[in-house]
């Protein structure tokens, strides 16, 4: 095994000089994230499985639609403290967790009140479910969106397979809960609070337990409060943007139209988010280099993470119809959107690497102007495709904003003078 170890090890150096990195710390971090991703994207899927097999198609569209209505209301929590927290760690701050909980939960009393008037608004109005939903979940998203920092903190400090193991937990409870929900009823106020509860329980046990293994510091963090603000600030826009095509095709096309994309997406969302979460692996790195160092790799880097995405994109189109038939069968008219939908493949690694360029060098400017306009375009695809086509409208939207987002963030990096 030692002999097996040190070939590997050798073969990993030689390789550097073709991938311009370090190949044997990606592949440390590579292993738990590739664990990570496959175990929560197995769960998932069985439960989108549950979900397709188990539920009416309008059910599942209406328990789809007021999760993204709850997930609008995140533009009044910091949804940027965890990139803010993040940083701070991977460059020695640790103290940036519990004081950023600490803040977090304070500034939670604003999203509890938007969550509150919504379900009072929907009190008056005689819907009684809608209005218990919001009451429900006023209480519990602050809480959530608060201790799910721990994540962050564990990825600043390059703990990929605690972090990992972690999610696959969490994963699991919210999954397990979410089957019971079902099966003993069904019914949509059961599925929101088995939700709630299972999101909540498994974040607050998993922020106290790396309390308790880390014992980070409560000390003064004045610095990553003012990033995490300017990262909020930064984003406002995108809870909305990222949700809008579920509210506008669920208002104008139905909620059994909002099911079928769902499950369109459900897989090319979680290959999406495995291609990104490879990326994560780099941050700390990135977050001690300069510009100039960067810019030496950045078309490398882009190119690659386009040969990647290309190689996802054909493997998936090839299976997509043969999960769709004997998973899905009640979805095949899905099939279609979702092997579209693989064509955001070949944008995702590199706007992601982009992305986290901006935040690790603390870009605060370029950022606030790639995410505007990239919001406001995304927002306007979304309406205009998605009200004229429905779901073909909503999926070619997303097409576009991809392929837009590369382009605009090549530019706007471009902006940045190498340090």
């Amino acid at each position: 095994m030692k002999g097996l170890k040190l070939q590997a090890w050798d073969i990993l150096r030689w390789s550097e000089r073709y991938f311009k990195t370090d190949m044997v710390y990606l592949a440390k971090g590579g292993f738990w994230i590739t664990f990570g991703q496959a175990a929560t994207s197995i769960i998932s899927l069985f439960l989108t499985i549950f979900f397709a097999n188990f539920l009416p198609k309008e059910t599942y569209g209406i328990y789809r639609y007021l999760l993204s209505i709850a997930a609008i209301l995140n533009i009044f929590s910091l949804t940027g403290m965890n990139q803010a927290v993040a940083q701070a760690v991977a460059t020695g701050n640790e103290g940036a967790l519990r004081v950023s909980v600490k803040y977090q939960l304070k500034w939670g009393l604003i999203m509890l009140f938007a969550f509150w008037v919504l379900g009072a608004y929907y009190f008056l109005n005689g819907n009684l479910i809608f209005a218990a939903v919001f009451f429900i979940m006023g209480v519990s998203s602050p809480l959530v969106t608060a201790f799910n920092t721990y994540g962050a903190y564990l990825q600043g400090k390059r703990e990929f397979g605690l972090n990992n193991i972690f999610s696959v937990i969490s994963v699991s409870i919210y999954a397990v809960s979410m089957v019971i929900a079902i099966m003993l009823s069904g019914e949509l106020i059961w599925l929101i609070i088995a939700y709630s509860l299972a999101t909540l329980v498994a974040n607050w046990i998993f922020y106290y337990t790396t309390i308790r293994i880390f014992k980070p510091p409560l000390a003064p963090a004045d610095s990553v409060l003012k990033y995490g603000r300017e990262m909020t600030a930064i984003g406002f826009i995108g809870p909305i943007a990222s949700q809008i095509d579920s509210i506008i095709l669920s208002h104008f096309w139905g909620p059994a139209q909002l099911a079928v994309y769902t499950l369109a997406m459900a897989i090319p969302n979680r290959a999406i988010s495995f291609i990104k979460n490879l990326l994560d692996i780099v941050f700390p790195k990135l977050a001690t280099k300069k510009t100039g160092e960067i810019n030496q790799i950045f078309y490398i880097r882009i190119s690659q993470g386009v040969v990647i995405g290309i190689i996802f994109a054909l493997a998936y189109v090839i299976i997509a119809p043969y999960i769709f038939k004997y998973l899905l069968p009640k979805y095949l008219d899905s099939v279609f959107y979702s092997q579209l939908l693989a064509i955001s493949f070949v944008f995702a690694m590199p706007n992601r690497y982009i992305n986290l360029l901006f935040i690790a060098q603390k870009l605060s400017r370029l950022m606030f102007i790639n995410n505007l306009v990239q919001s406001i375009i995304r927002i306007l695809l979304y309406i205009i495709l998605g009200v004229w086509g429905g779901i073909l409208g909503l999926v070619v939207a997303q097409l576009l904003n991809s392929l837009l987002s590369l382009i605009i963030n090549i530019i706007v990096w471009q902006l940045k003078k190498p340090a």
